[in-house]
């Protein structure tokens, strides 16, 4: 805030103020003179003094000198040159709303430097009466505090506030500033944006329309030729050879800048290790892939990370992720004693061919289990043969309620008392075989694609149900609250799954063996039969990486096994998270759900606090690559979009700044006050001169006319 003169040659006036101090300080003669007869023939001589005079009326004085300065002033017509009082009415109080942008974008160079540091220049332009809110925002936005004119308390805010990990969106931050602004009841509004103006925060709303008067000052902080490199994501290729899990890591790295990049070295990094290193040239915004070699892992999760040279904006610079061991599902199925092996050859080859994950697989006679062939196992295939019974029956039961899958494929072999009686209630009846070979046979009419085991089917082209022919399928009537997760054309149940415990049981009611159906030589055979199997084996596989702000369920994010029976007492156990900044926290086991919000970018982990042999669980984060786009956005693009309903109060601070002096001058009128001000004085001077002007009235001696007599 300065101020300043339009008319500066009017201030030369301000020699005027000697006028009023010659007044003051020549001597004057006395006008109540005595008359003396003996002295009326002299000479009169002038009374000359070389005495210094001294001021004796200073109130009067004061006022003089005073009322020549603001007639100056008002005639070199001042200028309060200030951004806040372009179109404000002088000397009210502001609600003013600080959006600082603290998206991953603004860690670049200095920018938050200069953010940080353009929100203590508003705080410290906070006037007494002024009450001031801090909003950070990214992919969302925060008040800070509470409207306050704390500068101290302000700034502190500001000292620990760091950029985050997530992407820009100007959309939450303004409604929460309009908010703040439209219950403010406080005469002026101002709103201050502080931001790169990153164009992917943007999305056109117009629907944000600040309230009416608010100011919006924009800080844009954006540089005109951003350069950058970003690694923008890994694809995996995970196989087992030798008994050893391995992968081939693929990088996508991405220049978003103007500027080319020449050999620009690009290293894979696991469990801290450098182990193998590209160089790369990019042109200007364009991407390129690099591939690494096939190296071997652990048969543990093990943190990796593909990492560029540094550059001005670093959250982009590397990305995380996890690499899990490659583990068979285990599969053990039990077939009919009588069946042959043309009978067994189709879900056994579908099985065979899985590859992501891949399924071990044990083939065995029913009548051959023992209780010791469910260990480790993750669900049981009862391909066309009755319950076992025994020992064996009772400990597939107990397989099933602690958590494992048991698929059910009713067929020729099967019969109609397919179940033991301890488990006949609970299973629902199967009835006698339906022919329909007559015709063109039975198509499946219904399915429920909002089931896990069909969702993957329900986008266009994913596999077509309607086209396998069921020429003899079994009546099967499901318990009560098992689910009908498939129908056939006549409205018999073809499908269903029955909730067992903590287990799950699916029952498909005709065979696998390419003669009851032709489903097995359709391309939705061996995608059906993998997702049948994972869902029933409740596999989990690990995601490699997350992006930051998603929400992940601890109890639910498997460890390095990623199916079998769960281990219940583990949700029981509480656990100690560590974040990428070293920040620990627990999460108490009554939460019904642990649910962890992913807000820094690096690795998470969660480890039991009471038992140390379960597998922590580590979760690998990365930024949202769009946020490496550092394209600026036109500011007025925003501001025209946001600006009140009336067009001038929100841009009232880039039209101050469009103003010529003059303008500003007029808007502000402080010669008026002035004029009116040294008007006052002049008036007052008067009233004070006249009273002291005046001759004092002599007090009557004794003797003389006006005494009074006795």
């Amino acid at each position: 805030m300065s101020l300043t003169f339009l008319a500066p040659l009017f201030l030369a006036g301000f020699a005027a103020i000697a006028i009023p101090i010659i007044v003051h300080l020549t001597h004057r003669e006395r006008r109540d003179a005595v008359p003396f007869p003996s002295l009326m023939f002299l000479r009169k001589v002038p009374f000359r003094t070389v005495k210094r005079q001294k001021i004796r009326h200073w109130l009067l004085f004061l006022m003089r000198v005073t009322a020549i300065l603001m007639l100056v002033a008002a005639f070199a017509r001042p200028l309060l040159d200030s951004a806040a009082l372009g179109s404000a009415t002088i000397g009210t109080a502001r609600e003013v709303v600080i959006l600082l942008d603290r998206s991953y974008s603004m860690a670049y160079g200095d920018r938050w430097d200069r953010a940080t540091e353009a929100a203590r220049t508003t705080v410290d332009a906070l006037e007494p009466d002024d009450r001031a809110t801090i909003v950070f925002f990214s992919d969302r936005a925060e008040a800070a505090n509470l409207g306050s004119s704390d500068r101290i308390a302000l700034n502190a805010i500001l000292n620990d506030a760091r950029p985050s990990s997530q992407r820009t969106q100007y959309g939450p931050a303004l409604q929460l500033a309009r908010d703040i602004l439209v219950t403010s009841e406080l005469p002026r509004r101002e709103l201050v944006l502080i931001t790169d103006f990153q164009r992917v925060g943007w999305e056109g709303q117009r629907d944000l329309r600040l309230p009416e008067g608010t100011v919006l000052r924009p800080i844009d902080l954006s540089e005109s030729n951003p350069a950058n490199v970003a690694v923008a994501g890994v694809l995996l290729n995970r196989t087992r050879s030798a008994n050893r899990s391995q992968v081939a890591v693929s990088a996508r790295i991405a220049n978003t800048g103007v500027t080319p990049v020449s050999e620009a070295a690009v290293v894979l990094e696991l469990d801290g290790q450098d182990v193998q290193e590209r160089t790369v040239d990019l042109d200007a915004t364009s991407s390129t892939t690099v591939n690494f070699d096939v190296v071997a892992v652990p048969d543990r999760l093990t943190r990796a990370r593909v990492r560029v040279q540094d550059d001005a904006l670093p959250h982009d610079d590397m990305f995380h992720f996890t690499v899990a061991p490659v583990q068979a599902v285990p599969v053990l199925v039990l077939h009919n004693p009588g069946a042959r092996a043309s009978e067994l050859i189709y879900l056994r080859q579908a099985l065979g061919i899985g590859f992501d994950p891949p399924f071990d697989v044990e083939m065995k006679s029913v009548t051959q289990m023992e209780v010791g062939d469910l260990d480790g196992r993750a669900m049981v295939v009862l391909d066309d043969a009755s319950y076992p019974r025994g020992a064996a029956g009772r400990s597939l039961t107990q397989f099933v309620r602690d958590g494992g899958g048991l698929f059910v494929i009713l067929g020729s072999r099967s019969g109609q008392a397919v179940w033991t009686p301890e488990v006949g209630d609970s299973m629902g009846s199967v009835g006698a075989p339906v022919d329909r070979s007559t015709g063109r046979g039975a198509t499946v009419s219904i399915l429920d694609y909002s089931h896990a085991l069909f969702e993957p089917f329900s986008a266009p082209r994913s596999g077509d149900f309607s086209t396998p022919r069921f020429f003899r399928y079994r009546r099967y009537d499901p318990p009560a609250g098992a689910t009908v997760l498939a129908r056939y054309d006549d409205g018999a149940a073809a499908l269903a799954e029955i909730r067992f415990d903590l287990g799950r049981v699916i029952v498909l009611t005709s065979g696998l063996a390419n003669v009851w159906n032709d489903l097995p030589i359709h391309p939705v055979f061996l995608p059906f039969v993998h997702r049948t199997a994972l869902h029933l084996a409740t596999y989990r596989p690990v995601p490699p990486w997350y992006a930051a702000g998603q929400v992940v369920d601890l109890d639910a994010h498997p460890g390095i096994q990623p199916w079998g029976i769960p281990d219940r007492a583990d949700e029981q156990r509480e656990l100690i998270v560590e974040a990428p900044s070293g920040e620990r926290f627990s999460m108490d086991p009554g939460d019904a759900e642990r649910h962890l919000e992913l807000r820094e970018h690096g690795f998470y982990v969660a480890r039991s606090l009471e038992n140390s042999s379960v597998p922590p669980r580590i979760i690998a984060v990365n930024p949202d690559v769009a946020e490496s786009d550092l394209t600026p956005l036109d500011p007025e693009e925003l501001i025209s979009a946001v600006e009140p309903p009336e067009g001038g109060g929100a841009r009232a601070a880039t039209l101050a700044a469009s103003l010529t002096p003059d303008q500003k001058e007029r808007r502000q009128g402080l010669w008026w006050y002035l004029l009116a001000g040294a008007l006052l004085l002049l008036m007052g001077e008067a009233v004070l001169a006249g009273r002291l002007s005046r001759p004092a009235r002599r007090k009557p001696t004794p003797g003389s006319r006006n005494a009074d007599t006795a």
